[in-house]
């Protein structure tokens, strides 16, 4: 029995420290798993359509006893006050809507301004400024009238300017405006 009793006297002490030493550790806590849900988006154009991708948006304004203004500028989508109007907290942004298509006819429909109103009473009106991308990726000013555009993929931005009344209700002010392409 001499050395093959060593030998399994020897594996049979390893197997117990193991057993030991596994037995010392302090349990793990199990894993969790945990789910959270993303939006995935994306906006296919045919030729020859016109989508909106971002709404005009003046902000969050704050009134006076003194009427003014909040202009967003369509070119650059930096938002300026004016009169008794003081900006505040939330980011604004112009209007965007990218088309695609032969020559373009461009235009706003109405007389370039939209009407907000708000729940409970009180309107603001804005006069509307459009401008959009030329052939060569710059942005053009477009003016009260049709202006042609060359073919391929555009975007149109719109800004203006918000009259906000002296000591204007609070609350929460909306309108629509619609943008209209003719392709040729």
């Amino acid at each position: 029995m001499g050395i093959q009793g060593t030998n399994n006297k020897r594996a049979a002490l390893r197997r117990l420290a193991f057993v030991a030493a596994a037995a010392s550790m302090p349990a793990c806590a199990p894993a969790h798993a945990a789910d959270q849900s993303g939006t995935a988006n994306a906006a296919v154009v045919r030729p020859n359509t016109l989508i909106k991708t971002d709404d005009l948006d003046f902000g969050t304004l704050v009134s006076s006893p003194t009427a003014g203004t909040a202009t967003i500028n369509p070119v650059t989508n930096a938002r300026t006050t004016s009169g008794g109007v003081t900006p505040a907290g939330t980011t604004p942004q112009r209007a965007v809507f990218q088309g695609t298509g032969g020559i373009l006819l461009i235009t706003v429909t109405g007389d370039n301004s939209v009407t907000l109103t708000r729940a409970g009473g009180g309107t603001m009106t804005a006069t509307l400024v459009r401008a959009a991308t030329t052939s060569g990726g710059g942005i053009t000013i477009l003016g009260s009238s049709a202006t042609l555009l060359p073919s391929g993929v555009q975007t149109y931005y719109i800004g203006g300017t918000l009259n906000v009344g002296a000591n204007q209700p609070a609350g929460d002010y909306s309108g629509t405006f619609t943008l209209t392409v003719n392709y040729l």
